[in-house]
């Protein structure tokens, strides 16, 4: 039966850093640590028959390495069963121009991958303005240069390159200035300040286990200005400065199969094959190069996986068992056309008959939130009472206690779960700093978690002042609050285990390291991720078929497909000044739908009230404890959260410590601590 092949994760992810050959590759689940490798991109292994960790992030010279994103080649039969392909193992492909059934040996995998940057031709970045499209007024970055030909010059465009194992090909390949002469590509100019931008990243292709896999690095986070003049570049805000360049990216992973020819259609051939035959793979994918993770073992509020998930499970039905059309016993066919799909969105329902597991889909959400203690000053959160702040405990998140579902029609700990559901801020509720009367207190309204600060709490235009979690999780979150949840534990149940991990499990897991919120613009990708129209399939980014080297687009269709660039361009140009500001936010919560009042102007009497707010301290640590765990202190001392201090960061960056857990998760005495910190102080 002929294969299909998909390439794993749909998504991958990879990290900017200033070490010139020192890098690791990208975890692939939620709050791993990155994983080593060799200059080859060779892991080895650990005593547990994975793959050996990362202990350091940075050279021996303090440099921080790179993170490259890992590509493999999954074949699955008619069944959907799909394994990892090996070098010498035998595959069926249907050959689409001639319609042939082949039968043949795998020889080797082509890997080609297309990143640009098109941040300086976009939009600039205004709240949420533009997520459901643009005015035909909105302001352009550079906006002063007019001339067609000028701001093409604009993206960052190095063309694509392509490796392979092959013994003829290049394993490694470049998207530095110079390194693709077929094709018409285009660099900022050499004299940015402070650091001029030459590359994008490489390419190498690894070897390991007769697996041909991809290695995609990004660049070595320069960002620099064309318009500094004879004095110092100048940065006037988090995410719009005219004439600012970074080498952050994104773009297209697609691959083609090499098949030495053993069978056509089920018969040894008249003529033998002089050359393998080539085969396209299926379903391609998408890499994302962002910043560096600093803490990398702690897990996001929300992450992207979940965010995606949502966009999946609501519009693209891909969990029709948790949200779909009644009834939800299998017997429902999943929609297959555009006009089938519509008609699912518009009949689909949550499943209130489902019932989540409690340590798989409930408590890896509920133990976040008392991990914040190692990257903020925890006790001003005092009165964030579901934290784990009971010393030596769990307080309302003990977890032997929300574990318990209802048994023998006795619901012992109904309160204890309600009360963590009830102070969870809702749908519609994203401008509600505190909620309804404390059930134990009524004299006291309690703080709408999680409190972060949401996609827009800045302008007046379409406020959403603070986060909240995706419906997904909340309706698995009410289910479990209403005592419809399995605890797997006491009933046995195992998760299937397998000695290599499932292409879902590494389309999802990698996503697990990434920032699903606060959009503002985020981190490594904004609100468009929630566009369910950016899309081919569940996880998988739609590519767009007229892609032209040299000539990319400076629009966007997504109904067509993406092109490089695509994804990073809603995001701060440069990144370093928004990743600096991410810090807290005042905001005004005398009335819940305005973000900027002007009382005295119109002699108002209220009175104004502001709350500060953390953005994303999991991404951007704010308060860490210093390498011996004696004192916390300021993460990014001693740069200030303003614009001076988003300059400082364009170079500071690199001289940051990680927060790093050398001790196991369980073991009592584990601290998150500041590590490889290149300042004194």
């Amino acid at each position: 039966m002929a294969m299909k092949f998909k390439i794993h994760p749909a998504i991958g992810i990879a990290r900017l850093g200033d070490s010139p050959t020192d890098f690791y590759i990208s975890p692939e689940g939620p709050g791993e640590l990155p994983i080593d490798c060799d200059k080859d991109g060779v892991t080895r292994p650990d005593p547990q028959n994975g793959e050996q960790r990362v202990t350091r992030f940075k050279d021996a010279q303090g440099r921080i390495k790179r993170q490259a994103a890992r590509f493999r080649v999954y074949g699955y039969d008619g069944n959907d069963n799909g394994h990892e392909l090996r070098v010498g193992e035998e595959v069926e492909v249907i050959v689409e121009k001639t319609g042939q059934t082949i039968r043949g040996t795998l020889e080797d995998i082509q890997w080609t991958v297309y990143l640009a940057n098109k941040k300086a031709s976009w939009y600039e970045f205004q709240e949420t303005l533009g997520e459901h499209g643009y005015p035909a007024d909105a302001k352009r970055r550079n906006a002063d240069i007019t001339d067609p030909s000028q701001r093409q010059r604009l993206i960052i465009d190095p063309g694509p390159q392509t490796v392979s194992a092959h013994p003829e090909a290049s394993r490694r390949a470049a998207f530095k200035q110079g390194a693709n002469p077929t094709y018409p590509t285009s660099f900022p100019p050499p004299t940015l300040q402070p650091r001029a931008i030459d590359t994008l990243g490489d390419l190498i292709v690894t070897t390991q286990d007769e697996h041909h896999r991809l290695l995609v690095l990004g660049g070595h986070g320069n960002s620099g200005s064309f318009k500094s003049g004879f004095g110092e570049p100048k940065i006037t805000a988090y995410a719009n400065n005219d004439g600012w360049f970074d080498d952050t990216s994104d773009g297209p992973v697609t691959a083609t199969l090499s098949i030495k020819v053993l069978k056509v259609d089920g018969e040894d051939p008249a003529v033998p094959f002089p050359a393998p035959v080539t085969v396209p793979v299926d379903v391609p994918a998408w890499v994302l190069v962002g910043y560096p993770r600093y803490a990398p073992q702690l897990v996001d509020i929300i992450t992207m996986e979940e965010t995606i998930y949502d966009v999946a499970v609501r519009q693209l039905a891909y969990a029709p068992h948790l949200y779909g059309v009644a009834p939800f016993d299998g017997t429902q066919k999943p929609p297959t056309t555009p006009s089938a799909l519509k008609l699912w969105r518009e009949q689909a329902t949550w499943n209130t008959e489902y019932r989540p597991w409690f340590w798989r889909d409930i408590w890896p959400i509920l133990k976040r939130p008392s991990s914040y203690q190692w990257v903020m000053d925890f006790d001003s959160m005092a009165g964030g009472d579901p934290h784990n702040t009971t010393p030596g405990g769990h307080g309302n998140l003990d977890p032997q206690v929300l574990s318990v579902p209802p048994q023998k029609g006795e619901d012992r700990y109904r309160a204890q779960r309600g009360f963590v559901y009830g102070v969870l801020r809702k749908q519609g509720e994203e401008n509600l700093y505190r909620r309804a009367a404390d059930p134990r207190d009524p004299t006291r309204r309690i703080i709408g978690m999680p409190d972060l600060c949401g996609d827009n709490p800045l302008s007046n235009t379409v406020p959403s002042k603070f986060l909240r979690l995706t419906d997904t999780m909340l309706f698995l979150l009410k289910q479990w609050a209403e005592g419809k949840f399995i605890n797997e534990r006491e009933e046995n149940i195992e998760p299937p285990r397998s000695t290599e991990p499932t292409g879902d499990a590494l389309d999802r897991g990698v996503l697990g390291n990434l920032l699903g919120g606060s959009f503002c613009p985020g981190a490594e990708a904004a609100w468009i991720v929630r566009n369910p129209a950016l899309y081919a399939e569940p996880f998988r980014i739609r590519h767009s078929p007229n892609t032209q080297p040299g000539a990319l687009s400076q629009s966007s269709n997504l109904a067509q497909g993406l092109e490089p660039g695509d994804v990073t361009k809603y995001s701060a140009q440069p990144w370093q000044s928004d990743f600096n500001e991410c810090s807290t936010q005042v905001i005004d919560i005398t009335y819940d739908t305005w973000n900027k009042i002007n009382l005295a102007s119109i002699g108002d009497p209220t009175k104004q009230i502001l709350q500060t707010i953390y953005w994303w301290p999991s991404h951007r640590p704010m308060e860490v404890l210093n390498t011996d765990g004696s004192q916390q202190v300021k993460w990014s001392r001693p740069i200030p959260a303003n614009d001076q201090g988003d300059l400082l960061m364009v170079t500071a960056w690199k001289e940051l410590g990680f927060v790093f857990r050398a001790l196991p998760e369980n073991d009592p005495k584990a601290k998150f601590v500041e590590v490889e910190r290149n300042w004194p102080g």
